[in-house]
């Protein structure tokens, strides 16, 4: 290999970890996932740059709750569903009614290592369970286990 070639590929490799490096929060993506999400409804994520970083700084959940979440059906009242699974980490609205959003840890069978998954109620103007959704297909299939 001439030492143009060796020069051109090294460039060629700074300039691509640069590139991986400078890429904004924005421009990463974490897709919906079209089975467990099929509406895909919107998640807030957390962000914090590096400097603000502490070793707290981690989604948290709430472990054995599973039975809860089998019940939810569409159709229960909200005071049921707060019976099932406590308060919800947030409330928010959006167009198809009121969200309330979990945060639990789920237990993976093969590591026996915990999890945090992101699970979604949706109201509707009635204050019924309207849907409820899995951020990720992984804690979706964890949940029916």
């Amino acid at each position: 290999m001439s030492m143009f070639e060796s020069t051109f590929r090294l460039s060629a490799l700074v300039l691509a970890a640069a590139a991986c490096i400078a890429m904004p929060a924005g421009a990463r993506d974490n897709p919906e996932d079209a089975i467990s999400n099929p509406d895909k409804l919107q998640y807030s994520d957390v962000n914090v740059s590096y400097a603000e970083m502490k070793p707290e700084f981690a989604r948290d959940g709430v472990l054995n709750k599973l039975d809860g979440v089998r019940a939810i059906k569409p159709g229960m009242a909200q005071e049921q569903v707060q019976q099932a699974l406590g308060e919800p980490l947030t409330q928010t609205s959006s167009p198809k009614g009121q969200e309330w959003d979990y945060n639990f840890k789920l237990r993976q069978p093969q590591s026996g290592n915990l999890l945090v998954c992101q699970y979604k109620v949706v109201f509707d103007d009635a204050k019924a369970v309207r849907e409820s959704v899995w951020r990720r297909r992984q804690c979706q299939q964890l949940a029916q286990h």
